[in-house]
């Protein structure tokens, strides 16, 4: 019991993802039956959520299609995940717009309903068509926007995240 218990804690702080399932909702567009990466996004003993992405691409590339799973482990708000979101996005692209972050914005809260531990959100990118977001399977919006998917990907998979660390986890890059 105790080594179980050990072990559990060395997981939770070293921040080593969960084996997160197929999602379903990846059907045709990501055939893979693994992710390409795996990673968590923790904060000394708390992790807020595992983050897989999927692609059949043989090196993740904004050119080929690909998903990214969060499956979360504690609660949060809509405004909450809407306020992160636009506030990596700018620090990601400065160049953003008033414009583009408002219309952004009306788009990140039909995409994130409130969520809690277990709860899950995929977002689908498709090259030359609409970033798909789904929560728990079910779809809840799409970005027709085509200043969207770089700068919201960008949060994970940018050189210049501010999460380096599940970058390379998601993009099995060396550490």
């Amino acid at each position: 019991m105790r080594k179980t218990l050990t072990a559990l804690l060395f997981l939770l702080a070293t921040g080593v993802a969960w084996a997160i399932p197929r999602p379903e909702e990846l059907s045709s567009h990501v055939t893979a039956s693994k992710p390409y990466g795996e990673g968590s996004l923790s904060w000394l003993f708390i992790t807020a959520y595992d983050a897989s992405l999927w692609t059949d691409a043989q090196r993740w590339s904004m050119n080929e299609p690909f998903a990214l799973t969060l499956v979360y482990r504690m609660s949060f708000t809509t405004d909450e995940m809407v306020e992160r979101t636009l506030e990596e996005m700018k620090a990601l692209y400065p160049a953003l717009t008033a414009d583009q972050l408002q219309r952004h914005a009306r788009m990140l809260r039909n995409a994130f309903p409130p969520v809690k531990a277990g709860d899950r959100i995929t977002a689908m990118h498709t090259p030359g068509q609409p970033v798909r977001f789904f929560h728990n399977g079910r779809m809840t919006t799409s970005s027709e926007d085509s200043t969207f998917a770089d700068p919201f990907f960008g949060i994970w998979l940018s050189p210049k995240t501010s999460e380096p660390s599940l970058r390379r986890a998601l993009l099995r890059l060396p550490g």
